[in-house]
């Protein structure tokens, strides 16, 4: 026989992960509940992250809310988002000032310990032409920056920014009271396209002033030998992970292997990641960049390429990788849509690259090919911990062969293990294998990260706004006992 559970019974904890959920407006409503809930809506936890939008049609408002809830809940603050639109003509005035105003307050709240901030795709090259409305939102973010005390992380992906706008920002940064402890930076598409920061002593200076600076995520056109000895030199116990993104032609500005080698001595603990597009380093040397010295820990490759734009690169490229790499080289992910036959350079590298832990492709290969993958990691020559293999175009035939030998080939992979015609299997001729009974492949999350720099839970601020100032983020006291059964 079922039993009733009161209201009253349900954890705090159950309570706090629904009221997580909730937009503000619908936080509000739940607290008006009952007692009990109404106690929950002030606990930190569900205050800890805040996304603010300053849109075209209401940025005035969103200031002033914001303003109402650093002035409630901004001790519980620690990670902040904030968006600033698609400004436009009419629109970029109204939105830096309200950023003004709302910064302001929130360097006057002397409670408020900001550990991630987020610029959210600011993409200024495209929407910021009004240099005093550009130059207003700059010196704001600069001011709120310098004086953070307790900043860890910082998120300025796709801000697209002028020369001199970047070096300020990034000048806040570096000799505001967060320079003993920011250690993440994310800047890539920090500054505007085909800019090459590294050649502004204004920038490498601001690099070189990071005293706890553990991981960067940058473009390879914003480094050079310089930043890298200088990262050597500054944080050798702290740093270790570089991530690279080349978005472009890199000849001319290729960094010299002994400046990779000094970096990889000074600096032991760091690990190199690098994502590679090689459609947009179209008819060039996949290779000019990947020198031998580089401490290359992660590799992802991609191309949406026609098959004659990559003709014969990517086979030598992924022998180049195998002879340079082949002690370094522990994750490698791999998306191509149309290549030329690389099934005897892939194997070959894998032989070469006997420390890859996390394989990734999805790509055009033969039935052979696949099984010569798992038979080399059955024999020992592979260490694989997860095996995400997606083939296009193979034949029933072909998968038939597979099927035969997957399961005794691969019963040594302790993670995670696809391997079928698309990523989440495939009613015709596709094969998902179970792993430690832990149920399919398809159904068990990546844990790579393909490509994706940020991971922020976007919380929507759009709440309807009364006429009296106090009973925003205030819900009003109860008069009634604290009895549930009116919910019922």
């Amino acid at each position: 026989m079922a039993t009733s559970v009161s209201w009253n019974d349900i954890p705090d904890i159950a309570l706090i992960s629904i009221y997580s959920s909730l937009l503000d407006k619908d936080k509000l409503n739940v607290a008006c509940t009952c007692k009990n809930w109404n106690r929950l809506f002030s606990t930190a936890k569900l205050w800890r992250h805040r996304r603010v939008v300053f849109d075209a049609k209401c940025s005035e408002e969103t200031a002033e809310r914001e303003i109402k809830f650093l002035n409630r809940f901004g001790h519980c603050l620690n990670r902040l988002t904030l968006n600033l639109g698609r400004p436009t003509f009419k629109s970029c005035l109204s939105i830096s000032k309200s950023l003004e105003c709302y910064l302001k307050r929130l360097c006057g709240c002397n409670d408020i310990s900001i550990r991630e901030l987020d610029l959210e795709n600011l993409h200024m090259e495209q929407h910021w032409h009004f240099i005093l409305s550009r130059g207003r939102v700059v010196t704001s973010l600069c001011k709120m920056i310098r004086r953070q005390k307790f900043l860890e992380a910082v998120y300025m992906a796709g801000a697209r920014a002028r020369l001199m706008d970047g070096c300020r920002i990034l000048d806040a940064l570096a000799k505001g009271r967060a320079r003993n402890t920011i250690k993440s930076l994310y800047m890539e598409d920090f500054f505007e396209t085909n800019m090459f920061p590294f050649r502004c002593p204004r920038y490498v200076n601001a690099m070189s002033k990071f005293l706890a600076l553990e991981e960067l995520h940058i473009n390879y056109r914003y480094i050079s030998a310089e930043i890298l000895r200088n990262i050597a030199n500054t944080l050798s116990r702290h740093f270790h992970n570089l991530s690279v993104v080349l978005e472009g032609d890199v000849r001319g500005i290729e960094i010299q292997p002994d400046a990779w080698m000094e970096f990889a001595e000074k600096c032991p603990l760091a690990d190199v990641g690098a994502y590679l597009c090689t459609t947009i380093l179209r008819g060039n040397d996949l290779r000019s960049a990947f020198v031998r010295g580089i401490p290359l820990n992660q590799l992802y490759l991609t191309s949406w390429a026609r098959i004659d734009e990559t003709e014969q690169r990517l086979s030598i490229f992924l022998r180049h990788l195998g002879n340079m790499y082949n002690t370094t080289l522990e994750n490698f992910a791999m998306f191509f849509e149309h290549h030329e036959h690389i099934d005897a350079d892939l194997l070959y590298m894998l032989r070469k690259c006997r420390q890859i832990k996390d394989l990734c492709i999805q790509a055009r290969l033969s039935a052979d090919t696949v099984v010569n993958i798992m038979t080399l990691q059955h024999q020992g020559k592979l260490s694989l911990r997860s095996i995400n293999l997606t083939i296009p175009g193979l034949s029933s035939d072909d998968w038939h062969q597979i099927d035969q030998e997957k399961e005794r080939l691969l019963t040594n992979v302790t993670d995670f293990a696809h391997i079928g015609p698309n990523e989440f299997g495939s009613s015709i001729g596709g094969s998902t294998i179970t792993i430690d009974g832990v149920g399919p492949a398809d159904e068990i999350p990546d844990g790579g990260d393909d490509g994706a720099i940020f991971n922020f839970q976007n919380i929507d601020v759009n709440v309807e706004i009364s006429d009296d100032e106090n009973d925003i983020f205030q819900p009003p006291a109860l008069d009634h006992e604290d009895d549930d059964d009116f919910l019922m």
